[in-house]
């Protein structure tokens, strides 16, 4: 009796390690089709900001001269050209979303515009930090191309293009074409490749954590309401933090000829930017079991599951376009 009983479970066993097996192959190539598409945008969006320049030089046109031209020679023909043809890739023909939708009060859109904060400058630092290590190594600093711009640029220039455009643009390609195209398989995978891609997509490791993290944090935004454009308004919120208040500062403060004036508005400054990160991780925290999502899948097979949706060949292709970019960022 026992040795039957044994028999008929090692044979149900066996169907299930069948059954998964073929279920693993099948997100392997769902994943490795994500993989290899958003590697061809990349491609393209790189591309289209290094053609333009060569031609215009070709041309005989300065650009290089003052930085906001170059700043716009840079970013223009990525969101006419570059991200257009991208949604175009990533578009999904099926036409259909595993993601509802739902609103959002606005009590819960200043939470989490406080928890967006405080994400990003838990990785600001942690980026900081590790870049300043590098540095040490090297014997000199790591580039920081976006302070580069913020500091170097018009802050009404910088404004346009990362307040109003990059927002937009990103949202729509790693939140929404990417989530809508994978949800269906689950959201905590989708969440998390949404954030592991657009990390890797800014091509240094100054952005990379932040930008993992708040990608993250987006991505878990718009899987749950299905509306980008909160997403869109909170990208937009912390970037006009960053680029235009934090621009500000940077522009005009200077150690060694200080104002009382600017000394008001350092104090200012550095109060509502820790209050707003102190404020966001006591959000989290008081939140942290509602940063959950439970999708009733065993634990196994959900191990397997994210496993195949992270190591296949066009996830893989995409990790080593961007470790390349990233290891010469920091290198040079």
């Amino acid at each position: 009796m026992g040795a039957g009983r044994i028999k008929i479970y090692s044979r149900r066993k066996r169907f299930a390690q069948r059954g998964e097996c073929m279920d693993t192959r099948f997100f392997q190539k769902k994943y490795s089709e994500l993989g290899f598409r958003m590697l061809a945008c990349a491609v393209i969006i790189n591309a289209v900001q290094i053609i333009v320049p060569i031609l215009l030089n070709y041309a005989g046109i300065d650009w290089q001269s003052d930085m906001n031209v170059s700043l716009a020679v840079s970013m223009i023909p990525m969101f006419v050209l570059g991200y257009p043809v991208s949604y175009l890739i990533m578009r999904d023909e099926s036409g259909a979303s595993a993601i509802g939708k739902r609103k959002m009060k606005a009590g819960h859109f200043l939470i989490a515009f406080l928890m967006s904060y405080a994400f990003l400058m838990a990785g600001n630092i942690i980026g900081l930090i590790i870049t300043y290590g590098i540095g040490l190594i090297k014997g000199e600093p790591v580039t920081n191309s976006i302070q580069e711009i913020v500091t170097g640029t018009n802050i009404w220039t910088t404004s346009v293009f990362t307040v109003l455009l990059a927002p937009i643009f990103e949202e729509l390609l790693f939140r929404k074409f990417l989530c809508d195209r994978v949800a269906g398989f689950g959201y905590k995978r989708a969440i998390l490749l949404s954030g592991l891609m657009f990390g890797l997509f800014h091509g240094n490791l100054n952005q990379f954590f932040y930008a993992f993290f708040i990608g993250c944090f987006f991505a878990f935004i718009y899987v749950n309401t299905g509306r980008i454009i909160y997403t869109i308004g909170l990208h937009m919120m912390v970037n006009f933090i960053g680029s235009v208040v934090g621009g500000l500062y940077l522009q005009n403060f200077d150690p060694e000829h200080l104002t009382p004036g600017m000394i008001i508005y350092s104090v200012l400054y550095v109060f509502s930017v820790y209050g707003i990160c102190i404020a966001g991780l006591v959000m989290i925290l008081v939140n942290l079991s509602r940063l959950k999502i439970r999708e009733g899948v065993d634990p196994y097979v959900e191990r397997e599951r994210t496993r195949a949706a992270l190591v296949n060949a066009g996830m893989i292709l995409y990790y080593v376009f961007f470790a390349f970019m990233i290891i010469l960022q920091t290198v040079l």
